[in-house]
């Protein structure tokens, strides 16, 4: 008679729940957003995995000195803290331009006073037509 050997199979390396060898090197990256790491230091071609951007971290490869190996690079590109990088930016540039022009302390000068009555809104010609009917002893109305 075989013996059999009962014992559940491991775990596939895709799908739900399964987690793969780079995952806890992007756990890594995500708790240092924006700072650079060395993520590989050999790998045979200058294609990256693909989970480093499919978890939103940025990739750079670069060739190695022995010209067969690549060394790839990676951080995690946090959106919050590039969208709160460049409104600070956009707010030391305006700073900037305030000053440089002199408009840094001075109050915007006062609107100019309208001279004469408004233009009248358009009247399709009745105010020409009544000046001549008024011209010719015409009364507006009637009493």
């Amino acid at each position: 008679m075989v013996e059999i050997k009962w014992e559940e199979p491991p775990r596939r390396g895709i799908g739900p729940g399964a987690r793969g060898i780079y995952h806890d090197i992007i756990d890594q990256l995500k708790e240092n957003p924006g700072r650079w790491a060395k993520v590989i230091a050999d790998w045979p071609s200058n294609k990256p995995p693909n989970v480093f951007r499919q978890n939103k971290c940025e990739i750079v490869v670069r060739r190695n000195e022995d010209k067969t190996t690549w060394s790839i690079y990676s951080r995690y590109d946090d959106p919050a803290a590039a969208a709160a990088e460049a409104a600070k930016e956009a707010a030391k540039q305006k700073v900037t331009a305030a000053v440089s022009t002199g408009t840094a302390l001075k109050p915007p000068p006062p609107p100019l006073p309208r001279k004469g009555a408004p233009a009248p809104a358009n009247d399709m010609g009745m105010s020409k037509f009544l000046a001549e009917r008024r011209a010719r002893g015409a009364v507006d109305r009637p009493e």
